[in-house]
């Protein structure tokens, strides 16, 4: 009996073919790239990268899908094709580079994850203090070894030579006390900033610290983000309409426009917006 649902293969699709994809759609529809910046607000660099296939410089695929759907629609195209190509150019991309692993969303439940993190510096910590006090209870017990019988208090009194001068007492040195260190430059120039995100919205943020510490994350609606890093901290966030940053007391809204990426620099001072292509920070 032959097979009533025979299995049909999709026909596989690389980056590159994509973009031809997409290019040819907006060629068609007499759409200019500049049209679609200006109607989506997603930079011109992200729009050029997903015409040309080079998805190395995108940002995370929910994002980048969510660029191709503005698109789709500001060229009048149907979204459902394209984004079922891009889906299929994407795990291409992903298996051949072996970039771009998927997120984690950040939730309320982040399960063993928290315990390690809590426990290591514990069990640090009480291993330092372990061998603090063994260094302490060995410097003790040689100080004690080499130190010369008082004859005051012991038996052993040497009986000096009759005639011998008698070595005079050495008197006891002052102690000098020791200035206070003071404290690091280091301390001075950490930046405490939290990412709050609306609900029912994601957002995806990139960051590096003065130390050259790097760090990303996907985080989905109501959740708050808190971070303590070196500054200042270059910020990239994805979908910055949905996004808001507190530091130094101050709460910076109007990030950008829902999808856009910015990049912006955060000390203790505030935000300064970087770059060419991003929305303004009140």
């Amino acid at each position: 009996m032959a097979d009533l649902n025979p299995v049909v293969d999709e026909p596989s699709v690389s980056p590159t073919s994509f973009g031809e994809q997409l290019r040819r759609a907006r060629e068609g529809a007499g759409v200019r790239i500049e049209e679609i910046v200006a109607e989506t607000k997603v930079s011109k660099t992200i729009l050029e990268a997903l015409e040309e296939g080079r998805f190395r410089r995108l940002p995370e695929r929910v994002f980048s899908r969510s660029f191709v759907a503005q698109y789709a629609r500001t060229v009048g195209a149907e979204a459902a094709p394209l984004l079922a190509s891009f889906d299929r150019a994407w795990e291409a991309y992903r298996d051949s580079s072996g970039v771009h692993a998927n997120l984690t969303a950040l939730d309320d439940d982040v399960g063993p994850a928290i315990h390690w993190r809590f426990w290591i510096p514990i069990l640090g910590g009480a291993l330092i203090l372990l061998g603090a006090g063994l260094v302490i209870l060995l410097g003790r017990s040689s100080i004690v070894d080499e130190l010369v019988p008082d004859p005051r208090r012991s038996g052993a009194h040497r009986l000096s030579t009759p005639g011998e001068p008698r070595a005079a007492a050495r008197p006891t040195p002052r102690l000098t006390p020791v200035a206070a260190r003071p404290l690091s430059e280091g301390a001075e120039t950490m930046v405490a900033l939290t990412v709050v995100v609306e609900p029912g919205e994601e957002c995806w943020i990139h960051y590096r610290d003065g130390d050259g510490e790097t760090g990303q994350r996907l985080l989905t609606g109501g959740n708050r983000l808190s971070l303590e890093l070196a500054g200042p901290v270059k910020l990239t966030i994805g979908n910055a309409g949905a996004a808001r940053i507190e530091v130094g007391g101050r709460d910076f809204g109007n990030l950008g426009m829902l999808g856009q990426v910015i990049h912006t620099e955060v000390s203790r001072e505030g935000l300064a917006p970087l770059g060419h292509d991003e929305a303004g920070v009140s």
